[in-house]
């Protein structure tokens, strides 16, 4: 009788907390969605910063030290911060993506090396659109386009198992204001071992909250392992670091040069294949996969759009 007694006990102390928490959930504002509601409603099309990318969400980039990811970046950085929209850099970007504030947060590179990318990439957009036309963009561009430098500031969001709130605050302001926060790169932002799936979901866990309380995206900036360097490879287990960062990400771009293989199929010579770059949608949550885009890398390291599958078929080298 007596275990009857704690039985029922358990159960009206357990039906209480569950009231209880039902009621936290409420006046959270996270109630169930209803079914029925959603099928009546017009849902307005999903918000993409760029092809693959939804707003609200975390991406990454990956690639080996020195392929260009940093210098990719800084020109999506330059084409989502143009509201002129003259600047669409790669297929993925259209006139039909919003622009805005882009915040370019730049961990493990001097300023001097940051001035002179972005002079090369406005250069560039002079010569690719004029004086009048490319100086609105640059306005633009200027006006949009926050790019700091955080080398040697020891900007640290997570180490030694706990959330460092001086670089939260920073990233929650700056994502109050922004379209997209880019982080160059991502093991420049904690202080854990990047293979410990557990450490890097809680890491995760809070950029996301960041993108959940301010509404802006996040891309992050990391570095591929050594197997798939060696390998070419370029599938979901490209990027460094525990299998949680690309399972908890929503989008995964990797860059990689061309293999000899790769090359010798679009008529590229030896001796100009390290100067093109393959750039591989390797996990895209909420959109069709974009196809393989190609990337020339100047001598100066600035990058152009090259439509290689043209060569296909050539008898000739092309480069």
């Amino acid at each position: 009788m007596s275990g009857n007694n704690n039985l029922f006990k358990n159960n009206v102390v357990n039906e209480h907390i569950e009231n209880s928490q039902n009621k936290n959930i409420q006046k959270k504002g996270t109630e169930p969605l209803s079914v029925l509601n959603i099928f009546k409603k017009e849902l307005p099309p999903l918000d993409f910063v760029f092809t693959g990318l939804k707003s609200g969400t975390i991406g990454f980039i990956s690639s080996a030290g020195g392929t260009g990811k940093s210098m990719l970046a800084l020109h999506l950085a330059f084409s989502l911060a143009d509201t002129t929209k003259t600047y669409n850099f790669i297929p993925v970007i259209n006139n039909s993506h919003q622009r805005g504030i882009v915040c370019y947060l730049n961990l493990e590179d001097p300023t001097e090396i940051l001035e002179n990318r972005i002079q090369k990439i406005s250069r560039k957009i002079i010569r690719e659109f004029g004086e009048a036309n490319g100086y609105k963009a640059l306005q633009s561009i200027d006006k949009n386009l926050m790019v700091y430098g955080l080398y040697g500031k020891n900007f640290n969001l997570y180490k030694d198992g706990e959330l460092q709130d001086k670089a939260y605050n920073i990233l929650l302001k700056l994502g109050q204001k922004s379209r997209l926060i880019i982080i160059d790169t991502f093991r420049r932002l904690h202080g854990e071992d990047e293979n410990n799936n557990a450490k890097m979901s809680e890491i995760l866990k809070i950029l996301e909250e960041i993108c959940n309380k301010t509404g802006t995206t996040i891309l992050l900036l990391h570095h591929q392992n050594k197997t798939a360097i060696l390998e070419k490879s370029n599938g979901q287990t490209a990027m460094r670091g525990a299998s949680a960062l690309v399972d908890n990400a929503r989008l995964l771009i990797n860059m990689s040069v061309l293999s000899k293989d790769e090359a010798k199929e679009l008529r590229i010579q030896e001796e100009m294949r390290k100067h093109f770059v393959k750039v591989t949608f390797a996990k895209v949550n909420y959109a069709a996969i974009p196809e393989d885009i190609y990337l020339v890398k100047g001598f100066d390291g600035v990058l152009d759009v090259c439509n290689c599958t043209e060569f296909e078929g050539d008898d000739d080298e092309i480069y």
